[in-house]
């Protein structure tokens, strides 16, 4: 089980040191939104989208390398 933990550290390091791409249409919301607030209104919020950008893309992995586990410990692979 620690190699496992170990092995799923070191993919979530790796995701962590992606640049999220993120669409035009978002940047632009985002551009108008900074006018709207105060530079720490703003960094709050982006902050928050980011977190949860991240923390989505975490659980998806997480799922997809846990099917993967039971896939290939059933037989399946």
């Amino acid at each position: 089980m620690d190699k496992l933990n170990d092995l799923m550290n070191s993919e979530y390091d790796a995701m962590a040191a992606m640049e999220i791409p993120m669409p035009e249409a978002f940047e632009r919301a985002m551009a108008l939104i900074e006018t709207k607030l105060t530079k720490k209104e703003f960094m709050d919020v982006e902050s928050a989208i980011y977190e949860g950008c991240i923390n989505s893309e975490h659980i998806a992995f997480e799922q997809g390398f846990m099917r993967g586990i039971v896939v290939a410990k059933g037989g399946a692979a």
